[in-house]
């Protein structure tokens, strides 16, 4: 493990690199414990997180996906939040939206565009297009708030088993990016989003599908990646809990928790 060198917005942070690990999840876990446990100077604070070349299983919302990266490609790493986080409404929407602002401030610092602009696929996700780029899991426990972020930024080629589901932000612009001037984009985005009270507007300017027909597997079937009765109707946005909301043909509209949503 190094001390990775980026500028972060969060006061006393620490970043850290590894070439390989098995989830930066959990080893941001290790690190947060092991200084519980040992007391003395913090070693990974609030605001700290730790990134890796290659991650060997990484996960993502729905029980069985993972997360595949070819090592030195992608942006793999868990930052730990404060723990006042945990009690923001949504806050891997408010992520996702996050790291949608921070690909596009990326493209323009560079004189790019995309072909078509970042959204946000309620809940955790960011998309170019029909494609996936970026997934976000947060999970809140004893130790605090931690929020993992797989951001495929150099990948030209995928496994045939996605199915051409996914994408990358140098296929987006056309050309390969620094990674970790993307990293500090998002540290700053991040910070940003925890200010203010407009996120949800914010949010649904990026929402992917919006104002579009969508189909929707509620939960518990998707959380448990099983398949069910889908729901065709309009997405209509998001609540102030971040439920997605969905417009049926009659004019009602039911709020989700969870689920799975696809165009």
């Amino acid at each position: 493990m190094e001390v990775l060198d980026v500028a972060s917005p969060f006061l006393d942070a620490r970043s850290y690199l590894v070439d390989r690990a098995a989830s930066t999840q959990e080893e941001a876990k290790r690190l947060a414990s092991r200084w519980e446990a040992e007391g003395g100077e913090p070693a990974f604070p609030p605001g700290s997180l730790v990134a890796a070349e290659e991650q060997t299983e990484g996960r993502g919302r729905i029980p069985g996906r993972r997360w595949a990266s070819a090592p030195g490609e992608s942006l793999l790493f868990t930052i730990r939040l404060p723990a006042e986080t945990a009690l923001l409404h949504a806050l891997p929407l408010r992520i996702g939206a996050a790291v949608c602002a921070a690909a596009s401030d990326l493209a323009s610092s560079i004189g790019a565009s995309f072909r078509e602009p970042p959204r946000v696929k309620w809940p955790n996700d960011l998309m170019l297009g029909d494609g996936k780029a970026c997934g976000v899991l947060c999970e809140a426990g004893r130790l605090g708030v931690f929020a993992g972020i797989g951001v495929n930024c150099n990948q030209r080629a995928f496994p045939a088993d996605l199915g051409g589901r996914a994408t990358s932000i140098a296929i987006g612009l056309g050309r390969n990016v620094d990674r970790w001037a993307l990293l500090e984009l998002i540290l700053e985005r991040t910070r940003l989003s925890f200010e203010g009270p407009s996120w949800r507007e914010s949010v649904e300017r990026l929402l992917w599908r919006m104002g579009e027909e969508v189909s929707f597997l509620p939960g518990p079937a998707a959380e448990e990646g099983r398949e069910g009765e889908r729901v065709r109707a309009r997405l209509a946005g998001i609540d102030e809990r971040g439920a997605l909301l969905l417009e049926r043909a009659d004019g009602s509209v039911g709020a989700y928790l969870s689920g799975e949503l696809r165009a």
